[in-house]
């Protein structure tokens, strides 16, 4: 039989028709997610991701959802006619989370009278029947989407990237397409991040099930070598969450104390390279040198009791060597065996051949110790705050909306009192440093008048309360959150090694920005709750003293109502029977703390007083 090329053209598009099915369009509110028997589409029983007991894997994720309702379902589902009790329904074999997602879509849509889109569909009417075709089929699939999903993200990231950079993608557009593709603009502009990371690491974070988006993923490319930084970044990102922060306060704050960690490591390793190559012996870093025979210098005198230097220590004793403090990444010199070498504990009694102080004055010796670590870490991870903290600040002062009522008040009351603190900080040069980094003009540092002209042409009316906050931010930052403000404040007299309690300013300024989204780390949270603390003490012994003023008055009204009234031809000895009365204000001043805690009620007058004393 010969057969025609007309023949011959028929039979392939049949052929063709049978493999790759018929293209229909499906209303989504046609799919039933539960599965009965009402509606023409449901999840076919031998799709691969199907709903099991054991939980439901199918269920789209909020990126998709936004990516369905901005575009629609851009890629067509496979659908395949049921049979037995389902016959005359569709059951999806590919495309189970496209639908799900077009099906909230459309039905919320519907609810408010909006209009939706269909799902493009594509009817496999061969595989009617087939069921391990089917299963195959949905494998298959998902088995290729895990494996491309890496990648996938790492080249989509990279075209965004491009186009973004170039600025050929207009704000409008740039919104939509973000939520077209189930991002944020945010994530649009740390796509180049996201294009730079290996695949292998976006596969890792895949099989943990950790799901970062491209902001996060970004940042954690940039600080998974830390030790923990995954779960600390996990934890920050759930505490997020669980607050309702939407700057990712926690995130950022935890951020910047990996990148710190990560300096630290660095240094570490530059300085372990700089001893190794002076050929200086280095020991392991020993927490409690009290149970090692290495001391530092710092704790050693010489047999006469003279301190000890690096330099005079490294060429007269063979036991010289270095370890290096983790945590304040320095290098520590010391004695590998000071007992075999002739040194002595500072504090021992020249009498005492075993070189070591007595019990009372080790404890002292070990308090000094802990004292100083402690002071050198929290000055550490005080200073570490700080870029996060400013990072923080210039990000509000960005705001273009109106400020919040608490930034007014804040403003008004600032710059309305005017205290000694915010005169010293006007006339300083850190006033036009702050300026410059709040609000991201280098010109600013010096303030000239062109400058500062310019600023005010330009800045909208609902602008100016944020130009405010900027200088106001910096007064706080400048003034009352200096290196070593969580100590308290130094005395104006004896020096920084005596203070005083912890300036109300310091721990107002702290919790101001936590309200504002602010993450707050672990050494500024002691110091707000220690000033809360000193705060209450102080209340308390203010109530106490006014408590024994009452009593002393009451009692002495007391006294006069008993004594018997004078003769009346006795006035002389007026002056003879009225009772003493003490000084006005001794009662206060009789406690020799009070000085320290006068205006601790008022933190306007606390801090007024600070700046009377500088």
């Amino acid at each position: 039989m010969t057969v025609t090329q007309t023949e011959q053209a028929t039979e392939n598009e049949t052929a063709e028709s049978a493999a790759f099915g018929r293209l229909v369009a499906i209303d989504p509110l046609d799919f039933d997610p539960d599965g009965g028997t009402e509606k023409l589409v449901v999840v076919d029983p031998y799709n691969h991701r199907k709903k099991r007991e054991e939980g439901d894997t199918t269920e789209p994720d909020p990126a998709l959802i936004a990516s369905v309702e901005e575009v629609g379902v851009q890629q067509a589902i496979i659908l395949r006619p049921q049979e037995g009790e389902r016959d005359g329904q569709l059951g999806i074999v590919i495309g189970q989370r496209r639908t799900l997602a077009a099906y909230r879509v459309a039905k919320a849509a519907a609810e408010e009278g909006r209009e939706y889109r269909k799902i493009p569909a594509i009817i496999r009417d061969d595989l009617r029947g087939v069921d391990d075709e089917a299963l195959t089929v949905s494998m298959v699939e998902n088995l290729h989407r895990r494996q491309a999903s890496a990648q996938d993200d790492v080249d989509a990231a990279e075209q965004l990237a491009l186009m973004v950079k170039a600025k050929k993608v207009p704000k409008a557009r740039k919104r939509s397409l973000a939520a077209a593709i189930g991002r944020t603009e945010e994530e649009l502009d740390a796509a180049h991040k996201v294009a730079q990371m290996a695949p292998e690491t976006l596969e890792e974070l895949r099989d943990g099930e950790i799901e970062f988006d491209w902001v996060e993923l970004g940042d954690y490319d940039e600080v998974k070598d830390v030790p923990n930084a995954q779960v600390t970044l996990m934890r920050a990102k759930a505490k997020d969450e669980q607050e309702g922060n939407t700057k990712r306060g926690a995130w950022k704050t935890a951020m910047q104390e990996l990148r710190a960690k990560k300096v630290r490591t660095e240094r570490i390793e530059t300085l372990r390279a700089e001893l190794a190559e002076k050929k200086v012996p280095t020991v392991h870093w020993v927490w409690n040198w009290a149970y090692s025979t290495a001391r530092p210098l710092e704790e050693l005198v010489s047999k006469i009791g003279m301190p000890m230097s690096e330099q005079g220590h490294g060429e007269t004793c063979e036991g010289h060597a270095a370890t290096i403090d983790p945590d304040a990444a320095e290098v520590v010199w010391l004695c590998v065996d000071w007992k075999k070498h002739g040194h002595r504990i500072a504090g021992a009694a020249q009498d005492d051949d075993s070189g070591e102080p007595g019990e009372e004055e080790a404890a002292k010796i070990e308090a000094a110790r802990e004292e100083r670590r402690r002071v050198k870490v929290n000055n550490l991870a005080w200073r570490t705050a700080r870029a996060g903290r400013e990072a923080h600040i210039a990000d509000m002062c960005k705001d273009k909306g109106e400020a919040p009522a608490d930034i007014k008040e804040l403003i008004m009351r600032t710059l309305l009192v005017s205290d000694g603190h915010y005169v010293h900080y006007v006339g300083s040069q850190e006033h036009g440093a702050m300026l410059a980094k709040f609000l991201g003009d280098e010109r600013l540092t010096r303030q000239p008048k062109d400058v500062i002209a310019s600023l005010i042409k330009k800045t909208a009316n609902k602008r100016y309360w944020w130009v405010l906050f900027a200088h106001v931010a910096g007064y706080y930052e400048a003034e009352h959150m200096k290196d070593d403000a969580w100590r308290g404040e130094p005395h104006y007299h004896y020096g920084p090694s005596v203070r005083g309690r912890i300036r109300p300013a310091t721990a107002e300024w702290i919790t101001f920005l936590k309200r504002h989204g602010y993450g707050v780390t672990e050494v500024e949270a002691e110091t707000v709750a220690t000033a809360e603390q000193e705060a209450e003490a102080a209340a308390e012994r203010m109530a106490e003293q006014e408590r024994q003023r009452e009593e002393r008055e009451a009692a002495r009204a007391a006294q006069k109502a008993e004594s018997p009234a004078p003769d009346e031809g006795g006035e002389g000895d007026d002056d003879m029977d009225e009772e003493y009365e003490e000084p006005a204000g001794a009662v206060e001043n009789a406690d020799p703390e009070n000085e320290t805690d006068a205006g601790a009620g008022d933190p306007a007058e606390g801090d007024q007083e600070d700046g009377e004393q500088e």
